[in-house]
């Protein structure tokens, strides 16, 4: 049995109480409610996984570049920044990190093609871009490494034995948790056992017996019914491009059955918060039930930015 027994080397100085997050976000709520201000980090999510999709990294340096963007932003407000500048500026600090530097003006270059597209100005220049640089780097605390669930995820799927099409789908879950505060709130480890559970719960519960960590089925729960069409729609597509640039670190065997007949002794056994798991959940549902909107999405952003920039 498989043990996170590496998890407390995971540097625990950028994870916060809910109650910190909201003292961190003062400033913004007074022009934004807090759904809005959701829909925001939604966008800005967005924006970095475009350049990234744009400048062809790896999943694992858009993943950064929106932590660093959110890390930021527990030091900084929306309504006394430039956002897009901001995020600009993480995705070419965390390719360099990444050890996949991309030239200022290719990054700059794409950005501006991103906003344009999306109806707004990007005027900002090397210079600019240069001096944000350093200033993001010294409200980051020089705390340049970022530990992502996806490692654990694999380690995880090894032990149980979880199919290549399910470990696909679990890692596209925890590549849309980036859009919610998660990395801010939950070790790695933890987010990536939510992951595997929502996808066990909601694909494979049947094959390991009674799953359920709680008194709710969250597999019979009409709630989470967008999350198993995403969450498919999502695995098919990554299962179908296995040598799609963004996901290339995905590589594990296909096991007809699993390894573990008793998934609530397993998740205990992990030495994991099971509430936090469950807590991890329900956040992965409420943000696809508002992403669910993502057709009303540009005219709804557009309406909270006036409100909340400059």
């Amino acid at each position: 049995m498989f043990m996170l027994i590496f998890m407390p080397l995971f540097r625990t100085n950028w994870l916060l109480s809910r109650q910190a997050l909201a003292e961190c976000r003062k400033i913004d709520r007074q022009y934004v409610t807090e759904e809005e201000l959701m829909r925001v980090n939604i966008w800005f999510a967005q924006i970095i996984t475009d350049l990234g999709r744009s400048l062809q990294v790896r999943q694992v340096i858009v993943a950064t570049a929106i932590t660093y963007f959110k890390r930021f932003y527990t030091k900084n407000s929306f309504r006394n920044t430039e956002p897009n500048l901001v995020a600009a500026t993480c995705m070419y600090l965390a390719c360099k990190i990444e050890e996949s530097p991309q030239h200022i003006k290719a990054v700059i270059t794409d950005m501006k093609t991103i906003m344009q597209e999306k109806g707004e100005p990007f005027s900002y220049d090397n210079p600019k871009v240069a001096e944000m640089e350093f200033y993001l780097l010294e409200e980051l605390n020089f705390n340049m490494i970022v530990y992502h669930p996806y490692r654990s995820l694999m380690t995880l799927a090894q032990d149980l034995g979880t199919k290549n099409e399910d470990v696909h789908w679990a890692w596209y879950v925890i590549n849309d948790s980036y859009r919610t505060d998660m990395c801010l709130l939950y070790p790695p480890h933890v987010i990536a056992a939510a992951a595997l559970y929502l996808q066990i719960a909601l694909k494979g519960g049947a094959q390991y017996g009674d799953y359920s960590l709680t008194s709710m089925n969250t597999a019979n729960n009409s709630s989470v019914a967008g999350v198993t069409t995403r969450g498919a729609k999502r695995g098919a597509a990554a299962a179908a491009s296995n040598n799609n640039n963004n996901n290339n670190n995905i590589n594990t065997s296909v096991n007809e059955t699993p390894k573990v007949k008793d998934i609530r002794l397993w998740f205990a056994q992990l030495n994991v918060d099971l509430e936090q798991i469950i807590d991890i959940v329900q956040e992965i549902i409420s943000l696809y039930k508002l992403w669910s909107e993502e057709d009303k999405q540009n005219e709804k952003i557009r309406d909270i930015l006036n409100k909340l920039l400059k």
